[in-house]
């Protein structure tokens, strides 16, 4: 992932409904969402992806891809016909409203909920995407660079 990309994962709200918990779907190693996706075949998942961003180049039979790496992107990955992970990047360098729109009534249409990785909590509507967007560590860096690599130093050191 690019530092100017703000990452969401897309999961299914009967998951979530049925009592899944977003802190269960993070692992020492980062996100792991396969649990909530368990059982889950594709079905028209992917045609209705393409009505957000065509197809791209995927580097795995496993991956498919929307759109393009190092912009926006929908990344599904697959393992024996069932999903286990739906993700998107947002290019915030050029941030594309349309796009948001798209993304969002495309998880809405789809029985998903929108996550905000960074912050490991569901986006609830559109606003509260656009907003964590403009607050997540990909604006920051889109905002101010060298801010932002001084604040991952200082991480860094606190380690």
């Amino acid at each position: 992932m690019a530092a100017w990309q703000f990452k969401v994962a897309l999961i299914p709200k009967p998951w979530l409904d049925a009592g899944g918990l977003i802190a269960a779907l993070v692992t020492e190693t980062g996100w792991e969402t396969a649990s909530a996706w368990a059982g889950v075949r594709e079905h028209s998942l992917k045609a209705r992806i393409e009505r957000v961003l065509p197809r791209g180049k995927s580097w795995s039979p496993a991956l498919s891809v929307w759109g393009s790496e190092d912009r926006n992107d929908i990344q599904l990955f697959e393992a024996g016909g069932f999903v286990e992970s739906l993700n998107v990047r947002l290019d915030l360098r050029e941030p594309d409203m349309e796009l948001f729109k798209s993304v969002f009534a495309f998880a809405q249409e789809s029985e998903l909920a929108v996550v905000d990785m960074m912050r490991k909590r569901i986006v609830p509507d559109l606003d509260g995407f656009v907003r964590a967007a403009a607050e997540s560590e990909a604006a920051h860096f889109v905002r101010d660079p060298t801010s932002f690599f001084e604040q991952v130093k200082t991480s860094a050191r606190a380690t």
